[in-house]
């Protein structure tokens, strides 16, 4: 009785039905073409980066983030993710903290990427196909997406809706969903990769007969003005920018299964495997865009189209990314412009239902601790997801796709990657690191366990840290970097501030609140919640 009087109920009433492929899919959640697309698009101010170096040793510094997050989803196979980690081994105070800023990003980043989804997904699959098979209808209706703010508008809040609808679906449904969308964009990476490994000539033909159309410059004369954001020479300074960046937005998205974690049959060796997996797929699948990027159209070329586009007459934007890269080499062969399409067409329709899923998870958590009504615990029972907990996410989430399409209310991405990286894995990197000290409640760690949580908790605190203020410091001295990366710093730095004061206030306020029924909130932090 006394477990009863500590949490809502006996059971989370969530269900185990996934396994270690949908793991993988959830690892490819944002490591797709796109988000590759959107962070090189920094490269014009940072113009003597080296691509290469920066990439490849991305993908290691961001290892022990990675390993952390093994270790701790194999010891804690809960749902919620880091809410539970961090409540448990730290303090729920900073738990409370780590769930404000989940669920002020999560439905922040899904409405933006319910945007990008119109704007570098259908809109310009619509574009590639269109052109190939010169179909004006496509053509001019991807055309209309992208230039009638309101047709964008209503666009962008159906595909918000229809993430939201895959997020509520029972867990094996839109686990299957997820993984059949990310192995379409495994396929539609590696096709993209190989027409960019097509080489430089056949990039400038392609692209020379497509702005020959529509009377737009030449390759050459693009190259030319973009050689004033090249440098040859390497800095290193630079290129350790370059490469944090990468980190912050391709490197750290294998978190998303720890958010599910008691939803997996199995959960030790199918997160295992499906972080491992699609770590490594992922990783293939990033080198091979940026290395093909730099081989194909040149660091100059792609810097100057970048930041000012490739002329306003060619209907095929340069900002749509890889799915117009990619759609330039193929549109001579209409078949294979389709495929460049269809294939990359739902490049959000992975990351978008999980940005809506996962703070579902943490409100549920948080109302099992009793720091919210116990309605929020609710969990369909035709559905398995915490129903009502989703309400309330798409209610916040349809708010800021309102604010942000209107231009009322603008975040920096990278620094929400950042108020990620601070109040989120920073923290629950630290809580590895006190595992590995006292261990976890309830749970039997060897001496192996305890030296490996010990030392790559130390380690990804260290790269977390570093990248954090290396992202943001350097805009003090790179106007350029600092107008197209951090954006307008006093609401970046009112939401940075705001949100570990928000933690703070809310959890105390909760505690007195519940001790004035009778209930200590504080004895539930001693416990791992049911599963």
């Amino acid at each position: 009785m006394a477990e009863k009087k500590i949490f809502i109920r006996e059971s989370s009433g969530l269900v185990r039905q996934m396994s270690s492929r949908h793991a993988f899919a959830k690892v490819l959640a944002m490591i797709v073409p796109i988000s590759v697309y959107y962070t090189m698009i920094y490269s014009p101010a940072l113009p003597a980066a080296n691509w290469t170096l920066g990439i490849i040793l991305a993908s290691i510094v961001a290892l022990p983030i990675f390993l952390t997050y093994l270790k701790l989803a194999e010891h804690i196979p809960r749902s919620s993710g880091e809410y539970i980690y961090i409540t448990r081994i730290l303090h729920p105070a900073l738990g409370s903290i780590q769930a404000v800023a989940n669920i002020f990003s999560t439905p922040l980043l899904a409405a933006i990427l319910s945007q990008i989804e119109i704007s570098a997904g259908i809109a310009p699959a619509f574009q590639v196909i269109g052109l190939a098979f010169h179909n004006s209808l496509l053509l001019n209706l991807g055309n209309s997406m992208l230039a009638n703010p309101t047709i964008f508008e209503i666009a962008s809040f159906i595909s918000l809706i229809l993430f939201w609808i895959i997020s509520v679906l029972p867990p094996r449904y839109m686990a299957n969903f997820l993984f059949t969308i990310a192995s379409l964009q495994v396929v539609g990476g590696i096709l993209i990769v190989a027409l960019l490994l097509e080489g430089p000539k056949a990039f400038a033909t392609a692209f020379n007969s497509l702005s020959g159309e529509f009377s737009g410059p030449t390759y050459s004369s693009l190259y030319s003005q973009g050689l004033s954001y090249y440098s040859p020479i390497v800095n290193p300074l630079q290129t350790l920018v370059w490469m944090i960046l990468m980190i912050m937005w391709l490197f750290v998205w294998f978190f998303a299964p720890s958010y599910f974690a008691g939803e997996y049959k199995a959960p030790g060796r199918s997160i295992k495997m499906g972080m491992l997996s699609g770590y490594i797929i992922a990783s293939a699948i990033i080198f091979g865009l940026v290395i093909g990027t730099e081989y194909s159209m040149s660091i100059p070329f792609f810097n100057y189209v970048s930041l000012n586009g490739w002329g306003s007459s060619i209907p095929l934007q340069a900002s749509s990314g890889f799915i117009a890269w990619g759609g330039v080499l193929a549109l001579s062969s209409p078949i294979l412009a389709f495929f460049v399409a269809v294939l990359n067409l739902g490049i959000q329709f992975v990351a978008g239902p999980l940005s809506l899923a996962i703070p579902s998870r943490v409100l549920l958590a948080m109302s099992f601790d009793r720091l919210i009504p116990e309605k929020f615990a609710y969990v369909s029972p035709k559905l398995k997801t915490p129903l009502i907990s989703s309400i309330f996410v798409l209610a916040l989430a349809l708010i800021f796709e309102y604010v942000t399409i209107n231009g009322i209310f603008l975040v920096s991405t990278i620094v929400l990657i950042g108020i990620l990286f601070l109040y989120q894995f920073l923290l629950a990197t630290i809580s590895a690191i006190v595992a590995g000290i006292k261990g976890i409640p309830g749970e039997e760690l060897s001496k192996k366990d305890k030296i490996e949580f010990l030392t790559y908790g130390s380690l990804a605190s260290i790269v977390l840290a570093i990248s954090v203020f290396f992202s943001i410091w350097y805009a003090s001295v790179n106007s350029l970097y600092a107008s197209m990366v951090i954006g307008n710093l006093i609401i970046d730095y009112l939401v940075i501030g705001l949100i570990p004061v928000i933690g703070l206030v809310f959890y105390f306020i909760s505690k007195e609140y519940r001790l004035r029924q009778g209930i200590d909130i504080n004895l539930a932090f001693k416990l791992i919640p049911p599963e």
